[in-house]
């Protein structure tokens, strides 16, 4: 089963490309979004596992979205990713879900 991810930035190229990053990885399926408005339509038909925040929202925004987004899946992981490369987001991606499993596993 892949895991869903939504991602939310305000400049089209850069979307497209977080996007085939996201989809270069087999266990992962992402869609985009440029608008809050669109984001939250995502958010509700997907319900996403994780979500990516990109540079340009700006912080009123992002507190509407993560307030929305945890308000209807408090298990949600929600990801500020500045920018930096491929390698940096699919590190974060993978370092949040790493820490969510281990959350709920602690060693013994």
């Amino acid at each position: 089963m892949k895991t869903d991810i939504l991602a939310i930035g305000r400049n089209k190229e850069i979307m497209e490309t977080l996007l085939r990053i996201i989809h270069n990885n087999k266990n992962w399926q992402a869609a985009g979004a440029l608008t809050d408005e669109a984001a939250v339509q995502i958010f509700d038909s997907i319900h996403p596992a994780i979500v990516v925040l990109c540079n340009g929202i700006d912080d009123s925004s992002e507190k509407k979205l993560r307030s929305y987004f945890t308000a209807r899946n408090p298990a949600v992981i929600i990801i500020q990713h500045y920018g930096g490369g491929s390698g940096l987001m699919r590190n974060e991606i993978l370092q949040a879900m790493d820490t969510k499993a281990n959350s709920k596993h602690p060693p013994s």
